[in-house]
């Protein structure tokens, strides 16, 4: 019994700093870029995958604030001026 309640608190408190940490990067982009290039820094030293270390490196770089908004409707290619913002 003690082992279930174990493991429900373990995985209630990893899912709420999972969304703290997420709500934290979308309000505070700056931040975020600064903990993923330090998560990149970590990453380059413990001598992990170059796949991880590409991952954290893509997420620390500032994003340009042009583009369509993120939305799936170009599907990849750059949208034209006159197409409306979904």
């Amino acid at each position: 019994m003690h082992l279930a309640t174990l493991f429900q608190t373990l995985l209630a408190c990893g899912l709420v700093g999972a969304c703290a940490l997420y709500w934290t990067g979308r309000l505070f982009p700056l931040l975020a870029q600064k903990g993923w290039r330090q998560a990149a820094t970590m990453l380059r030293h413990a001598h992990a995958p170059p796949v991880l270390i590409r991952y954290a490196d893509r997420h620390a770089t500032p994003r340009t604030g042009g583009g369509c908004g993120g939305c799936s409707g170009c599907g990849g290619k750059t949208c034209a001026p006159d197409r409306p913002v979904r």
